[in-house]
């Protein structure tokens, strides 16, 4: 938001701060000032001065130069000048040395010229930026008195200063200059002052002009009308027309510079309609019927629908309710009947309907974060002082208010002030604190002296949506009496802690562990879109009230859809390869919101082949192969028991290439290859293969030791084998029918390769006792092969 000071300091004294003070002061108190631009000329230098020509001779050695003494009142100065008007006894502009000249911009030295030094030089309009006076030197009528400023004498406009604030979307009151104020009232401990709204109104009852019926009250709480009978539209005035321009918005005239004016300076939208052009002179405050549709006042014909509020004449709409008005009553040359327009509108509302249309203004984006629940009347009266102070409007008498709020506008907070004081951490008197909070403009509710009371009730301003809590009403405490004067203590703790670290050193194995394993830590926000869950099928999740965005419209159930876009973009950047994990929390509706901790792995490309063997195509089974692996490697580490995997079936994986991850017996999460469908938006061509797992059953065991044996004293005797399975034969049922036939000396199974197929597994047989014979571990093998043409 653009805010120039001069407009800023009508309403609260300023003038006397240096902005960049007052930059730093709004900064610290939580509005951030990102940008400070001068706007306007670059007043002339005090150095240039009103001076006297006491003396005025030709050049010894030039024929159109002079040598001049000049005098400001206070010392004589030699200067050398080649003004076709120089003469003695003229007053004219001087700059000193030291001076910098606006045009070129270059400073004054002492200088010669043709051998006569120039302590200084006289000054023509054009080159001072005051005129176009350019054939001589300005001449100053005979009793300007020397030493007088030139920027005083030209009547030099002072720049403006105009601050670039970054309001956040919880303070909707500081959109506005009148809230700026507020702050900078409650921050200097200054008055707050507040435009005049005073006007004379005539004899015309205005009801007997306007009607108003509100059909939605839920959507507009409050809506007031007041007719000007008769205003001398035309250009605004010059400053109110600057200060416009100053915040972004462009002139158009007087009654729409004036609705722009309240909106900005008191953060309160308006529209004014034609009020000829309103049939039956009657306002329909109502949702959109099907089919309806409006031309804008930006020329484009819009398609309506039964959720958005309209604002309608007896026959058809006539303005979208909060975002923009429509052509047909739009104020026009010739226009002398206007109808004002002051409303409450339901956030909500505007927000949807504004995203449906895309159509974003500085009407919707202040109703979408809430506009001061009483402003709507104060508003109409301010606009309707200025048209008649600038325009000679005859205003109707009294108002159409049709109010539909609930009361009271905001509850009350009582505040406990030694627990604010320990929160804080500084010791602030009660009078301190209630001095601050009612500078804000809220209402102290409890009577009796503060100084002897433990805690206080405070009534909430209509124009703050923020504050709900005891904790909301410390912070701007806090803010207010300054975070930098709030002193820096170290923290006090005993040196050996009574809490158990055994849940920070879990996750730390398991982070060290995924390290080790080549992936990289990723890190997600803990919202994201709903549409965002659909492929992974997530229906019932849990919503955001009032997201900052429709992207981060749901708290995450699952840390996969995140992880899958993080893979995709690094592939899509034509990255060969990448491993991510995630820990972190996700959240359920399971018979009321509930929070679960979870572990996310992913990768995209053949990550599992040596370098020279990373061109072939990579098929599906062996790149969830790999994650297979990778998590009977995880689940060994950390020493939790058995880990199996059984197929399934999940949307967002390809057919077959599903596998649920059970842990001794229960199902603790998914693995799996991404489907085409999710994997083409990413242009992927190789495998991206996703698993996540329940955290708390993977860190029950994370400080057990694994078990130890003797080291072996007999050699193994090895062999090899490959089969070629019937399909839907899993990996696992394969090793099982090994172990199962491979007798007590089967030591060690371990698939080493597959193609087409076929799948090679190398078999280990060693004996604690003795060396095996070849005719023992043969019948073992023999048993195996029989056992395996079986499913061959």
């Amino acid at each position: 938001m653009k805010l120039p000071l001069s407009w800023l300091n009508d309403f609260v004294k300023i003038d006397d701060i240096d902005p960049k003070e007052l930059a730093e002061k709004l900064t610290r108190a939580g509005l951030q000032v990102e940008a400070i631009e001068t706007v306007g000329p670059e007043p002339l230098s005090d150095l240039i001065v009103a001076a006297e020509v006491l003396e005025c001779e030709k050049h010894p050695d030039s024929d159109h130069l002079h040598v001049c003494k000049v005098t400001d009142g206070t010392a004589e100065y030699q200067v050398v000048c080649g003004a076709p008007n120089m003469r003695k006894g003229i007053k004219t502009a001087f700059a000193k040395i030291g001076a910098v000249i606006p045009e070129g911009g270059f400073k004054i030295k002492k200088g010669k010229l043709r051998g006569v030094e120039s302590f200084g030089m006289c000054c023509s309009e054009k080159e001072l930026q005051i005129g176009a006076g350019a054939s001589g030197i300005i001449e100053f009528p005979p009793e300007t008195a020397n030493g007088t400023p030139v920027s005083a004498l030209a009547g030099q406009a002072k720049p403006e200063t105009v601050f670039e604030i970054e309001v956040t979307w919880n303070r909707p009151d500081a959109l506005s200059v009148v809230g700026i104020a507020r702050e900078y009232a409650a921050i200097l401990g200054r008055e707050l002052k507040l435009p005049p709204v005073d006007f004379t109104e005539a004899e015309t009852p205005v009801d007997g002009e306007v009607k108003v019926v509100v059909e939605d009250p839920v959507k507009c709480p409050r809506y007031t009308a007041r007719v000007a009978l008769k205003v001398q539209d035309g250009p605004a005035p010059e400053l109110m027309a600057k200060r416009l321009e100053l915040c972004g918005v462009r002139s158009l005239g007087l009654v729409v510079d004036v609705t722009n004016y309240v909106m900005l300076e008191l953060g309160q939208p308006m529209h004014a309609f034609d009020h000829t052009r309103l049939k039956d002179r009657t306002i329909v405050v109502r949702t959109a019927r099907e089919g309806e549709t409006i031309k804008t006042l930006d020329g484009v014909e819009r398609k309506l629908d039964g959720s958005m509020l309209v604002i309608c004449d007896a026959e058809r709409p006539n303005a979208v309710a909060g975002v923009m008005g429509g052509a047909e009553s739009e104020i026009a040359p010739g226009t002398s009947t206007v109808l004002l327009e002051s409303a409450l509108f339901e956030p909500k509302s505007v927000k949807d309907t504004a995203t449906k249309l895309g159509l974003g203004t500085e009407s919707s984006y202040r109703y979408i974060r809430g506009v001061d629940k009483d402003l709507a009347d104060f508003a109409s009266r301010r606009a309707a002082h200025l048209l008649q102070k600038y325009g000679q409007a005859v205003i109707a008498k009294g108002v159409v208010d049709v109010d539909g709020r609930q009361k009271p506008l905001n509850g009350d907070v009582e505040l406990d002030f030694a627990r604010a004081r320990r929160l804080i951490g500084i010791d602030i008197a009660n009078t301190a604190m209630v001095k601050l909070l009612t500078g804000l403009g809220l209402e102290l509710k409890t009577a009796g002296d503060p100084e002897t009371a433990t805690s206080a009730v405070f009534g909430i301003p209509s124009w703050r949506y923020d504050l709900e809590l005891e904790a909301d009403l410390v912070e701007e405490i806090a803010r207010l009496y300054g975070l930098d004067n709030i002193p820096d203590t170290m923290p006090s703790a005993p040196s050996v802690s009574a809490l158990s670290d055994e849940a920070f050193r879990a996750r730390s194995r398991v982070r060290e562990l995924c390290l080790a394993l080549g992936f990289s830590e990723a890190m997600h926000y803990s919202f994201l879109s709903a549409q965002e869950l659909k492929p992974f099928g997530f229906e019932n999740v849990l919503a955001i009230p009032d997201p900052v965005s429709a992207e981060y419209g749901v708290m995450r159930p699952s840390l996969l859809p995140q992880l899958m876009q993080s893979l995709g973009r690094n592939a899509s950047h034509q990255l060969e390869t990448a491993m991510l994990f995630e820990m972190g929390k996700v959240f359920l509706d399971k018979e009321g919101p509930q929070e679960a901790e979870r572990l996310a792995l992913g990768f995209v490309g053949p990550v599992g082949r040596e370098a020279l063997n990373r061109r072939s195509p990579l098929g599906e089974e062996e790149a969830v192969l790999w994650m297979k692996g990778i998590v009977t490697e995880l689940v060994a580490k950390l020493h939790v028991g058995k880990v199996e995997f059984v197929p399934v079936a999940r949307p967002a994986f390809a057919n077959g290439a599903a596998l649920a991850v059970k842990l001794n017996g229960r199902e603790i999460g998914v693995l799996g290859a991404l489907g085409q469908k999710l994997r083409h938006p990413y242009r992927l061509t190789t495998q991206l293969v996703l698993c996540e797992l329940e955290l708390k059953a993977l860190v029950k065991k994370v400080d057990a030791l694994g078990k130890v044996g003797a080291v072996p004293q007999f050699p193994a005797v090895k062999r090899d084998v490959s089969v070629q399975a019937k399909p839907g034969v899993s990996d696992a049922q394969i090793v099982e029918l090994i172990r199962r036939n491979g007798g007590k000396h089967l030591a060690k199974v371990e698939l080493f390769d597959m193609f087409k197929g076929s799948r090679a597994y190398a078999l280990e047989f060693r004996s604690a006792e003795r060396t095996l014979t070849d005719e023992e571990v043969g019948e073992a093998f023999q048993r195996i092969v029989d056992a395996l043409k079986e499913i061959s």
